[in-house]
């Protein structure tokens, strides 16, 4: 089974992303503290994670940083309500750490724009061979 990790401080979002999840066979975890949410990431070894760029305290880009400096495989999308910016910002650090470009979801996301997203994900992942 493939593991999903949401990173979003809201958590009526994660709860929609983790129910749409759920019904694609996708076991999903969930965290809001963005400080905590790369220690997650090392215990959980997700095959996707779902990063939104906006949180209080820690901001998305700083938690990708940390993401992908661990090593760990794994397909991200960036999500975020706000301009550009912070998305060309966190493509830039993918660069940096020579990782595969992350992709996008905007917010406001449809519900039927994520499970689209999470199915095209779920077919180019092999499972993760972690416990």
């Amino acid at each position: 089974m493939q593991k999903l990790l949401v990173i979003d401080d809201e958590a009526g979002i994660a709860e929609v992303i983790g129910l749409a999840a759920g019904q694609l066979g996708l076991q999903c975890q969930t965290v809001q503290d963005s400080s905590a949410a790369a220690e997650l990431f090392i215990d959980y070894h997700p095959d996707i994670v779902i990063l939104d760029l906006i949180m209080p305290g820690k901001d998305g880009v700083a938690v990708l940083h940390e993401i992908l400096a661990t090593g760990i495989p794994a397909k991200i999308v960036l999500t975020s309500g706000f301009g550009d910016t912070y998305m060309r910002l966190a493509q830039g650090v993918a660069r940096l750490h020579s990782a595969e470009q992350p992709v996008t979801l905007k917010k406001p996301f449809r519900r039927h724009e994520l499970v689209d997203m999470l199915r095209g994900l779920i077919a180019e992942t092999p499972p993760s061979l972690a416990c």
